[in-house]
């Protein structure tokens, strides 16, 4: 308890200080806070993310409050494939890996590329992801599975349904198209829309993607806002939103199929009683401003069933962002330090709310210069921002058409590059070609035993060109066999992509 107080007693100082000295930043410099800080609240808040209890987290890290970095170790998978892994300090989660694959795919023209993420970056992203959702690798391997578009991935594996996926995975990985979509609010609303139904089904994932994105395009725009103003704008977002998708084909076919399946209700009735949530939960904001923060938590069930919720999650992120508006540092602190509930994923929204409305002024330098990939991900923010003002355009190389059976054999070719690594035939220091993130050089490699007999685990670094650094993880047989094989799926359905038409 002494450790905290004194946290917050020393923060407040310099916090009076720092913000005397912010000054209304440039477009691009919000867009650099905006990722940044993101990631920084990802960073802080993984360590806790499964921490329920002080003494658990004094156990695990030999602190009660976390306010910086931390080095760790995360138990990965069950007693049989279970293997730990050490988390370096300023390593972020699967919510800063997924915003940076969804930037990837964003046009010279502003517009979010959903084949490309749907089917190169997210079945991709299953070799290297670090603390990424059932729900999420669910829909990765759905999508492989079948034959249908990616607007028509109705999942149902295990206790798993896509039309009640309604967790914070798809607002987790927003920040790219809120940015771009600065001037553009029918495409905001449309790409929101897009990115959250590739992976997750239920209106709390979509309207709460779109309350997220809404919020961060807002404060881009805004130098001096009142706790007010906010409010007001998204609920009027909660309420007029959705007009401007009731002309788009493909929504009204989604729906179409949404509805055949549901038991709980149709869309719009299921739609409807999600907003009448997030406006109650909005309204809610000012009466619990002078509580404690777990009171706000409680009201919206963040620390119970609803933990990971689209809404919850990012209401509580509004309601620490307005509440701590003038010490930044302060509210993310809170959010990586609120046990029992989804902290990575909180401080993330929690930092790029902070981010975007402060810039990269706000941001303490220590903690960005640790931050993994820094400049990475300062360079993605660059080129969102060159999407915006049109200097995109200046080198712009049209796409050429979709063709999902090209990706998926790129995505089988990598799966032989990944077969070579885990087998031995390419050591530290060996360059390999990634469909996605380019060209990159193995760092480290790691094997681990574990319980499963005829099994190791084995965990390869590779730091890429472009300036991510993945690490790329596998159960190994004896015999090679990788026992995640995205090809050993497609085979396993006995899909035809690859035959000829007839």
């Amino acid at each position: 308890m002494n450790e905290q107080l004194n946290f917050l007693n020393s923060n407040k100082k310099e916090s009076d200080i720092n913000q005397s000295t912010i000054i209304p930043n440039s477009l691009l410099d919000k867009f650099g806070g905006a990722l940044v800080y993101s990631a920084i609240g990802d960073a802080l808040g993984w360590p806790t993310e499964f921490g329920r209890y002080p003494n658990i987290v004094q156990k695990r890290f030999g602190k009660y409050y976390i306010t910086d970095y931390i080095e760790w170790e995360k138990l990965i998978g069950g007693r049989y494939w279970g293997y730990r892994e050490k988390i370096k300090e300023g390593s972020y989660s699967d919510d800063t890996q997924l915003t940076l694959s969804v930037a990837r795919c964003i046009d010279s023209y502003g517009d979010f590329d959903a084949d490309k993420f749907a089917y190169s970056e997210l079945p991709l992203w299953l070799s290297y992801e670090r603390g990424g959702g059932k729900t999420i690798k669910t829909a990765a391997r759905a999508i492989m599975q079948s034959k249908k578009e990616w607007f028509l991935n109705f999942y149902k594996r295990r206790e798993i349904d896509y039309r009640y996926a309604g967790a914070n995975g798809a607002a987790m990985r927003i920040i790219p198209i809120a940015l771009v979509n600065v001037n553009n609010e029918k495409r905001l609303y449309s790409d929101s829309f897009k990115n959250a139904i590739i992976t997750h089904g239920h209106p709390r994932a979509i309207l709460g993607s779109m309350i997220y994105a809404s919020a961060i395009n807002l404060l881009l725009k805004e130098t001096n806002i009142s706790r007010e103003k906010i409010c007001d704008y998204l609920r009027e977002v909660i309420e007029t939103s959705s007009k401007f998708l009731k002309d788009i084909e493909w929504i009204r076919t989604w729906i179409q199929e949404w509805d055949k399946g549901a038991t709980n209700g149709k869309f719009k009735e299921v739609f409807q009683q999600t907003r009448n949530e997030a406006k109650n939960y909005l309204d809610s904001i000012k009466k619990f401003l002078l509580l404690e923060d777990k009171n706000y938590y409680q009201l919206t069930r963040a620390l119970g069933e609803y933990k990971g919720s689209g809404i919850s999650t990012v209401c509580v992120a509004l309601y620490l962002f307005i509440k701590y508006i003038d010490n930044p540092e302060q509210g993310i602190i809170k959010a990586v330090n609120m046990l029992g509930s989804d902290t990575d994923t909180i401080a993330n929204f929690v930092g790029g709310l902070f981010g975007t409305y402060y810039g990269l002024s706000v941001i303490r330098k220590d903690l960005k210069e640790r931050l993994q990939d820094k400049d990475y991900i300062l360079k993605i923010a660059s080129q969102l921002h060159n999407i915006v003002t049109g200097k995109s355009l200046i080198n712009h190389v049209p796409i050429k058409y979709f063709n999902k059976k090209e990706l998926l054999l790129k995505i089988l070719a990598w799966e032989i590059g990944l077969r070579e690594m885990f087998w031995e035939a390419l050591n530290e220091g060996d360059t390999i070609i990634h469909p996605a993130l380019g060209k990159g050089k193995i760092s480290r490699k790691e094997t681990q035993n574990i319980q499963k007999e005829g099994y190791v685990v084995k965990l390869i670094e590779v730091i890429f060109d472009c300036g991510q650094t993945c690490i790329f993880h596998s159960r190994v047989a004896n015999n090679g066999e990788l026992s995640d094989s995205l090809s050993k799926d497609l085979i396993k359905q006995k899909l035809t992509y690859f035959e000829t038409e007839k």
